[in-house]
């Protein structure tokens, strides 16, 4: 029986990843922040899966926790098989607007949170040739406007994901990235903003985008099922890819992205974001 560790399972892809691994028959640890407080989060799997399902509470930007955590699962159940870095959020806002604190916290919960926990947890996937997918994005292989923290953030974790894939090709641990488009989660409504300054140079762009945000985020119609359903066929392959992108979007972004010139592309990206932010 494998166990499968799943970081920031409270919600989205990570809460439908529990789900969809318990059912294969997998052994389950589901991590978040106080999760052992939030008692109706996994109510159905406490019921049906009770020698299979564990909950520990983990915020991965703090790291006598993630030892903590490191020692329960040695003590509890030997080890682990899978690590499903999924924990993070998103931080919008001009560059120029955005509090020092907010930026640290998000690289904090984004990518030192995923380094510690993949750091702390390698000896046990080591010992095991186990297996590692980070959850990107999108946004981790093409910059917008107005996303730049959380561009930096997912762009970090590919560099990071890249580098491991060959350091740890050795001891048989594969790596995976996740690079998702737009799915219908909860990620949207998480959402952190800039500062709202009615006096920022960027406040009229701020409004743009957030409109066509809250427009296009009522129009997702990709599940994400998909995403959660996808880990687990690519968790049961003998090798895994670099990178696997998820849905349409994503899709169409990246091969825009490696097939076209390099001016071509901003020059298209330009006109479309130019329509975007500055319409009035």
């Amino acid at each position: 029986m494998r166990k499968v560790l799943v970081t920031g399972s409270t919600s989205g892809f990570g809460r439908l990843m529990v789900g969809e691994f318990l059912k294969h028959g997998d052994y389950v640890i589901a991590t978040g922040r106080n999760l052992k407080n939030r008692s109706e989060l996994f109510t159905q799997e406490r019921k049906e899966f009770p020698t299979r399902f564990l909950e520990l509470n983990l915020d991965v930007t703090d790291t006598t926790q993630v030892k903590e955590v490191v020692k329960q699962v040695e003590s509890l159940v030997g080890g682990i098989d899978i690590l499903i870095n999924n924990a993070g959020y998103g931080l919008f806002g001009a560059l120029e607007d955005l509090d020092e604190q907010d930026i640290r916290y998000q690289m904090d919960v984004n990518f030192f949170g995923t380094v510690q926990v993949t750091q702390a947890f390698l000896p046990m996937l080591r010992l095991g040739k186990g297996k590692i997918f980070n959850l990107s994005s999108v946004f981790g292989f093409m910059g917008f406007p107005l996303t730049s923290l959380y561009c930096a953030s997912k762009y970090a974790v590919e560099g990071l994901t890249e580098s491991l894939r060959s350091e740890l090709k050795k001891f048989g641990v594969q790596v995976c990235l996740i690079e998702p488009g737009g799915y219908r989660t909860d990620f949207g409504t998480n959402l952190k903003w800039s500062q709202n300054n009615k006096d920022s140079v960027y406040a009229q762009q701020i409004q743009n985008y957030r409109e066509m945000h809250t427009f296009f985020s009522a129009k997702k119609i990709q599940e994400p099922i998909e995403v959660a359903n996808g880990i687990l066929k690519l968790s049961l392959r003998n090798s895994l890819p670099m990178r696997k992108v998820f849905g349409q979007d994503a899709k169409l972004s990246y091969l825009m992205k490696i097939l076209m010139p390099e001016w071509i592309y901003f020059l298209i990206m330009d006109f479309v974001f130019h329509k975007i932010l500055h319409k009035r």
